[in-house]
């Protein structure tokens, strides 16, 4: 089962110690001890024991409980600092207080000896807290912004009003960023003088091995020379040629060593060339890949661009068809609401017109029956013509029937007429 764990990080105005990372127990009972070391507690990289003088032996506690971290100081003589803020005064139990991940804690204060003028550092780290999960315990959002505050009465703007705590952890941090940063460029110069240290040294190397083969070949010659002076057998003629020889094989060597070493520098400058052109060239076809990438995504851009013009324009067809769509429903809903309006004002003219008196006042040859009545008469334009009269209500429809075709079809025509005498 995975326990909540704590990393303690030392700052730089910190006691010297090494990052500890340790487990916090889940009960006040079980806290895990911070202090000074003693003969049974050492320190070491998984508990929170410090070899410092100015902590006491139990300074402080550590648990975790219900989600939160509580830090309690245990009656300590140099007091334990939360971004800080003193737990408790001297000798004195203090509450539990919850800390959070990214929180400054300060264990004693720092102490100067003026008789042997040493000065003691106090225990000063930056903690973060990751619970059984393995999630950061960061602060609530609310506790970022603590208040604000009005820059003048007649201002609207509000200014964020930032904490102690806040602004000694902001301190801390940028303290700590340019310590950082101020080693890391005291490393990097020592990197440097490094390597310029061994540029130099390599080559004092290779001057010596050279004037110490020369050296040696300059031994080897001479004891040749001096061994064969030192034989009597041979006459001054030999001797002669002989040491001619050594000096001639002397001389063949100390060249044949010199285009070795000029050979193999010549191939060591050829690989360096060579390795620059295959930079060169890696860093041209980089180049190129970039270049084409470039214009591909510039390419890609304007496509994309397209796109959405065209899903813009289609998007516009699409909400004008719908809108004629629309509008042909409403046309045809109209139209057929007109239609039957139509139908029934026909209907109730007709039934107006059949309701009308009479205007004609004589008409010959009508015959009448009970409810219509049929006369068949010629007109004088050659068309015919039918009567139709009511006689409850005293209406006549003049029909007439008009040739329209060889066929002997007919065009229709009718008219209200008002009859004038009475019926009986």
């Amino acid at each position: 089962m995975r326990c909540p764990y704590a990393i303690l990080t030392a700052c730089s105005q910190s006691h010297a110690f090494e990052e500890r990372r340790f487990t916090v127990p889940n009960s006040e009972e079980e806290a895990m001890k911070i202090g000074r070391s003693v003969a049974r507690l050492k320190p070491s990289s998984d508990n929170a024991i410090f070899d410092c003088k100015v902590l006491s032996r139990n300074h402080a506690v550590l648990w975790h409980e219900e989600g939160c971290f509580l830090l309690k100081d245990t009656k300590s003589s140099n007091g334990t600092f939360v971004n800080n803020d003193r737990l408790s005064k001297s000798a004195e139990e203090s509450s539990p207080r919850q800390i959070y991940s990214g929180d400054i804690l300060q264990f004693g204060v720092e102490i100067s000896e003026n008789a042997n003028k040493v000065t003691h550092g106090c225990i000063l780290a930056m903690i973060r807290l990751y619970d059984a999960n393995g999630e950061e315990s960061c602060p609530p959002d609310n506790m970022e912004i603590s208040g604000y505050l009005r820059a003048h009465d007649s201002d609207s703007l509000m200014f964020p009003l930032v904490d102690s705590h806040q602004l000694f952890q902001l301190q801390h941090y940028m303290r700590e960023a340019m310590y950082r940063e101020r080693a890391l460029e005291q490393k990097l110069a020592m990197l440097e003088n490094i390597l310029s240290s061994t540029e130099q040294a390599a080559e004092s190397s290779c001057q010596a091995l050279i004037s110490e083969d020369q050296l040696l070949s300059r031994i080897e010659m001479l004891e040749g020379q001096l061994a064969l002076y030192s034989k009597n057998v041979l006459s001054e003629k030999v001797k002669e040629q002989m040491s001619d020889l050594l000096v001639d094989k002397n001389k063949f060597e100390s060249l044949a060593k010199e285009s070795l070493r000029r050979a193999q520098e010549e191939r060591c400058e050829a690989l360096q060339r060579l390795a620059d052109v295959e930079r060169s060239l890696l860093n041209a076809v980089i180049l190129i890949y970039q270049s084409f990438i470039l214009i591909l995504e510039e390419e890609s851009s304007v496509l994309r661009q397209r796109v959405a013009d065209l899903e813009d324009e289609l998007s516009v067809a699409v909400e004008a068809n719908s809108l004629l769509r629309d509008h042909v429903s409403q046309l045809k809903k109209q139209l057929t609401m007109e239609t039957k309006h139509g139908d029934v004002e026909d209907k109730n003219l007709s039934a107006n017109l059949l309701c009308e008196k009479p205007r004609i006042k004589d008409k010959a040859e009508v015959k009448i029956s009970d409810s219509q009545f049929l006369n068949a008469s010629q007109g004088e334009n050659g068309y015919a013509k039918l009567y139709l009269c009511d006689e409850k209500n005293q209406a006549m429809l003049e029909v007439r029937l008009t040739p329209y075709r060889s066929n002997c079809d007919f065009a229709v025509g009718s008219k209200f007429l008002n009859v004038a005498a009475t019926f009986h």
